[in-house]
């Protein structure tokens, strides 16, 4: 009995050392990555980096760089190289990413930086010259960005059959671009009362929704028209920050989680982007507990149907 307990574990040890399907990887500096598995039908991450980038919290610091200060010309920038790793984490080298809300570009630079196709839909065509200018400035090659209506331009790609991969975009929060920071009087210590503070960003585009339900259904109109691009088994990944305003908390990203819920996506995740960049101010000090908002959701979905 002893002995062929002995052989059992020696032919398991065995089986263990000979993983021909692994692959070391190396990073462009020499330095092991860790091993890849050619199994691996989702990414190119070795099993150390699939650990790391597994984690429901991203905390790590990107500067800023890829013309910064360009880029904050539109104030929901995010940087390229958080989405470059987000698209690094679902899919391979080569492969297609949709941004169907595409800003100045951050998701179509960070698919340049991780060696995939993008195309990206832009309504305002002040954000697309934008995009088009850095890629100049930084001598990176420009992806494929459509100005229009995304619910107009969908329709044309789906008639061209195409399909992508990955869908990773950032959409326009509700109001954000257009409400006051704050309802009430703005003052510092030994100074006159001000009147509100406005948002510092500049408007998204000229779209003005009614109430927080009807920018719900115009953002599921357009995710709707997105997901039938989006290959079986396919991830969508979304940008959504919540908001303080009026005196109260908005979990928006709870609403829109839901949203995408309905259309039959199936949720996989909520990743906690903490923004160690963020300024920090004084909210409600001495009066009531106000939050600095220095996180955004990233919420994960995979695509489960044909």
């Amino acid at each position: 009995m002893k002995e062929n307990f002995h052989l059992k574990n020696l032919k398991f040890n065995l089986g263990q050392n000979n993983n021909t399907d692994k692959i070391e990887k190396y990073d462009k500096n020499g330095n092991s990555r860790g091993f890849y598995s050619t199994n691996n039908r989702l990414n190119d991450l070795t099993g150390k980096e699939w650990v790391f980038w597994s984690k429901s919290v991203i905390n790590k610091q990107y500067p800023p760089n890829l013309q910064f200060k360009l880029r904050s010309k539109h104030g929901a920038q995010k940087p390229p190289e958080l989405c470059s790793d987000i698209i690094k984490i679902f899919t391979k080298e080569g492969q297609i990413v949709l941004d169907p809300f595409t800003g100045v570009g951050g998701t179509l630079i960070g698919a340049t930086l991780s060696k995939r196709k993008a195309v990206g839909i832009e309504i305002n065509n002040k954000w697309v010259n934008i995009y088009k200018e850095i890629c100049k400035l930084e001598g990176i090659d420009e992806q494929k960005i459509i100005c229009g209506d995304s619910n107009e331009v969908l329709i044309r790609l789906k008639e061209k059959k195409i399909i992508f991969d990955f869908i990773l975009t950032d959409v326009p929060y509700w109001q954000m671009d257009k409400i006051k920071k704050s309802t009430g009087k703005f003052k510092r210590v030994n100074e006159f009362q001000r009147e509100n503070r406005k948002s510092k960003l500049d408007a998204f585009n000229d779209i003005i929704y009614e109430d927080k339900k009807e920018w719900l259904s115009s953002l599921k109109n357009i995710f709707l028209k997105s997901i039938l691009l989006l290959k079986k088994d396919g991830y969508l990944a979304v940008f959504i920050g919540d908001m303080y305003n009026s005196g109260k908390y908005h979990f928006i990203s709870s609403d829109l989680a839901n949203m995408l819920v309905e259309i039959n996506l199936t949720m996989k995740a909520n990743i906690v982007w903490y923004d160690v960049s963020k300024s920090l101010h004084i909210y409600g000090y001495q009066y009531q507990y106000i939050p600095s908002m220095i996180h955004q959701n990233i919420l994960i979905f995979r695509k489960e149907f044909e």
